[in-house]
């Protein structure tokens, strides 16, 4: 007999754990990772879609600009009150 069969490795225990961790949130990015391309893909594809189709009506592709909005235009200040003076 030796040590070796004698007694389980503890460092084995540790790394897994931290592996078990490492590897499933990896799992979990890959999959939103995935999850984010095939709905950008199938987006584009639509868009694509969009823009052909307003080119063959004869329609403008081009966003419409909304119009600026001017700025506000600024109250005047509050008058002061005046300062009374408490009796002592």
């Amino acid at each position: 007999m030796t040590k070796d069969k004698l007694f389980k490795s503890t460092e084995a225990g540790r790394n897994s754990k931290s592996d078990n961790t490492t590897n499933a949130s990896r799992a979990i990015i890959d999959a939103e990772v995935s999850a984010r391309e095939k709905k950008t893909e199938r987006l584009r594809k639509l868009r694509l879609e969009q823009e052909a189709q307003a080119e063959i009506a004869g329609e403008a592709a081009e966003p419409v600009k909304k119009p600026s909005k001017k700025p506000a235009a600024k109250k005047a200040p509050a008058p002061r009150r005046a300062m009374t003076q408490r009796p002592r």
